[in-house]
């Protein structure tokens, strides 16, 4: 839909070699605005010592590349794939594709939350939220394994469903 757009909009450049460039640099700010979450996805363990994440208790819909998706409420993520280091931070996050396939991935830990590298996010999909992992306690988070809500190793994730345009590659530096 808005590639078409893009697509549309370049075809009014002379020079094609101008016109390319300019749809390698545009293009990801296109996707990034076109494939993003609608309303919120009110992230949630799925149940007491679980090891899956879950929608909320309403439906969520985004957009992907300019089509409407919809999430159905309590509705699983992809299982997390990774292991976070005792006393590191990092983030996984959640995607969802046009035809409602769900994926996760790890981003690069850090020693502080500040400091933690999200992953790359793939073009053509929306990013349906994340969580922050923090393992205190008796040793590493390792996904799919840990209970989202062990108090030995992990007193707390923290579940976030941004609504906006959000892409932390967008640094300016």
């Amino acid at each position: 839909m808005f590639t078409d757009t893009l697509n549309r909009w370049l075809a009014s450049v002379r020079d094609a070699q101008t016109a390319q460039s300019l749809k390698v640099i545009i293009g990801p700010l296109f996707d990034r605005t076109s494939t993003r979450m609608l309303n919120t996805a009110g992230l949630a363990i799925k149940a007491a010592g679980g090891v899956l994440v879950k929608t909320g208790a309403t439906d969520a819909y985004a957009l992907v590349k300019g089509d409407l998706v919809k999430i159905t409420s309590a509705t699983d993520m992809a299982a997390l794939a990774g292991t976070v280091t005792n006393g590191r931070w990092n983030v996984f996050c959640f995607f969802i594709d046009g035809v409602g396939t769900k994926t996760s991935a790890m981003g690069q830990e850090a020693t502080t939350l500040a400091g933690v590298n999200f992953p790359q996010f793939p073009e053509g999909k929306a990013l349906i939220g994340f969580i922050v992992v923090n393992p205190t306690g008796t040793g590493n988070f390792v996904g799919n394994t840990t209970a989202l809500d062990d108090a030995t190793v992990i007193p707390n994730t923290v579940y976030l469903s941004p609504v906006s345009g959000f892409d932390p590659a967008c640094v300016i530096s």
